[in-house]
């Protein structure tokens, strides 16, 4: 029974035809990201693009430090105000900012306001440097302020800021520093899974409700095993399908990143995107997080679109609610007012994948003393969803109208 389900969702043209446009498009991703790279190299005045630029930078790097202690920071910093600039300017990013590459804007990040959208490069120059730079005092100071801070929203609540304050200091310092850019082109692949999630809308939407448009339900429900086994076989079926989908994707978006640049920066602290970043983990384990909730995700969105499918008994209805399901929650705007309408926004799929966002923005989910991160929550709230849908699936089916 498994086979003949498998037969029936790669033997639909629309089927197959998503299937490799995913993939076609993960693979001009990985090509766009890996020859798009850049990096300026001062000997030749000229920016070197491709694999190279990544072994550049990697060199880079290695150069400048391997840990990033209080005093490196204090000399660099040092060094950087002893120009005299102002960080805005174009002199600034030729004789300052390009050179350094990644490692300007790290600090300066650490320096901004958690609040600001864009990186304030002249906090630096303001940076009182008489005991030292500070940076991981000024990375505590920052996480403090954030959470102290008054939000037309709603507070945070004493617990959530021991919560945090807690998660914060349990960060290992000072943090290793090494070359990020082939982890960060891993990391952006992961955001191809938002359009796979398409392909698995589109391969789920017809499983139970095309039974009832061919009329073969009818005839198939006074089977022996039609009530019971050919359901778990659909759903079984379904739920493999978009594990391995997700799976060959992810793979075929991280194989080539391994064979022309390796996999150097795996072993990053996930600081280096973000030094306010309260996770005490690696970068290559925050892309693997990633990986497992894209297919968390993906597999509550298939489990939600048979049962559709089984209840609505109509391919086109369920289509349209997969794909607004995925799309419709990225116009959802913030609200300056209501706290309980952000907390469920952060929990639609297009928000609750993206893990590096995620880890950063100090979300949580309090109930007196219990305090629940936005990660764990969505772990939570999807395993809900997908018991709650497996549990409707076969009912939905079975019921005849």
């Amino acid at each position: 029974m498994m086979r003949y389900e498998w037969k029936k969702i790669f033997e639909s043209r629309l089927n197959v035809a998503a299937m490799l446009l995913g993939y076609l498009l993960i693979g001009i991703v990985v090509y766009s990201y890996v020859s798009q790279e850049y990096f300026y190299q001062a000997e030749t005045d000229s920016n070197i693009e491709g694999p190279v630029a990544y072994r550049m930078k990697q060199e880079l790097a290695e150069q400048q430090t391997d840990v990033i202690t209080e005093e490196y920071m204090t000399e660099l910093i040092r060094d950087i105000q002893s120009y005299g600039m102002d960080l805005e300017s174009d002199e600034a990013y030729v004789q300052i900012i390009r050179p350094l590459d990644d490692m300007f804007y790290f600090i300066a990040k650490n320096y901004t306001d958690m609040r600001s959208d864009i990186i304030d490069r002249n906090a630096l120059m303001r940076v009182d440097l008489q005991e030292g730079a500070r940076f991981y005092e000024q990375r505590m100071k920052k996480i403090t302020d954030y959470l102290n801070l008054d939000f037309s929203f709603g507070n945070y609540t004493e617990a959530e800021k021991a919560y945090w304050i807690d998660k914060a200091k349990q960060t290992n310092v000072p943090f290793h520093w090494g070359v990020k850019a082939v982890m960060s082109n891993v990391w952006e692949l992961t955001f191809a899974g938002l359009y796979l999630w398409f392909v698995i809308v589109i391969c789920a939407s017809s499983v139970f409700s095309s039974e009832y448009e061919s009329g073969a339900a009818y005839l198939l429900l006074t089977t022996k095993y039609g009530k019971d086994r050919l359901v778990w076989t659909k759903i079984g079926a379904v739920v493999l399908f978009a594990v391995g989908y997700l799976t060959v994707g992810a793979l075929l978006a991280v194989v080539p990143n391994i064979f022309v640049l390796g996999l150097a920066g795996t072993d990053l602290p996930v600081q280096l995107w973000d030094s306010v970043i309260p996770y005490n983990i690696t970068i290559g384990q925050t892309c693997l997080g990633a990986f497992g909730l894209i297919v968390l995700i993906g597999i509550t969105i298939a489990l939600v679109l048979l049962c559709c499918s089984a209840r609505l008994r109509s391919s086109l209805a369920t289509l349209v609610i997969g794909t607004a399901l995925i799309i419709a929650p990225a116009f959802f705007p913030m609200s300056k007012k209501s706290g309980l309408w952000n907390h469920i926004n952060y929990l639609f799929p297009v928000r609750a994948f993206n893990l590096k966002e995620m880890m950063g923005s100090y979300v949580s989910y309090a109930a007196g003393n219990v305090v629940i991160s936005h990660t764990a929550m969505v772990v939570v709230v999807y395993t809900v969803i997908s018991v709650a849908a497996l549990l409707l699936i076969r009912r939905g089916f079975v019921k005849m109208r």
